[in-house]
């Protein structure tokens, strides 16, 4: 994991696939932050700055995005990466990198369920991320089924990559799980 904004009364969670070039270490600090603002609040900051600076979130009227955290799963030079992106289980299955990733990851999960227990949703950009996540729960089913099954249990969104999701129409459900389950009035 790259970066990772996580508050207590998170409700979601997005999870970006990898760092852009211009993301600076922070997910959607730079275009693809602005396309995706503005796109989901009618607004031209980067959504980067607006979850991780509550000021300039309520300065615009979206107090509510203190309840949506993200955090981005690949810097994009993973020895694995390559093949993740390209589905190569079988490669995958013995990488050494790979597998301490999903351990780590596995971890990071049981971290999120004790700190967020609001959390009901998580949005997964790019199939990259959707096939850590899967591994990675499948790992915490055997450490921790109780947790595994928490997670199992969310409203999980598989959408495209950041820069696919900009042109695709299923914005619009991300558009809509962000009016329902964190409007701007809570």
């Amino acid at each position: 994991m790259v970066q990772l904004s996580l508050k207590r009364k998170m409700k979601v969670l997005f999870v970006m696939d990898r760092l852009q070039d211009d993301d600076f270490g922070v997910p959607l600090s730079g275009h693809l932050g602005l396309k995706l603002s503005h796109l989901l609040l009618k607004e031209s900051i980067p959504l980067g700055r607006l979850i991780h600076d509550q000021t300039v979130a309520e300065a615009i009227g979206h107090a509510y995005l203190k309840r949506i955290g993200v955090e981005t799963m690949f810097t994009g030079e993973e020895s694995y990466y390559p093949n993740l992106l390209r589905g190569n289980r079988q490669t995958l299955s013995t990488d050494e990198d790979y597998y301490k990733t999903v351990q780590r990851y596995a971890k990071h999960l049981l971290a999120v369920h004790s700190k967020c227990t609001k959390l009901h949703t998580i949005v997964l950009f790019g199939r990259s991320t959707q096939r850590l996540f899967s591994d990675a729960l499948i790992r915490l089913e055997e450490e921790n089924a109780h947790v595994a099954t928490t997670f199992q249990n969310m409203t999980i969104l598989k959408m495209p990559a950041v820069s696919r999701v900009i042109r695709d129409e299923r914005i619009q459900s991300i558009r809509q799980t962000v009016v329902e389950l964190a409007p701007s009035n809570s």
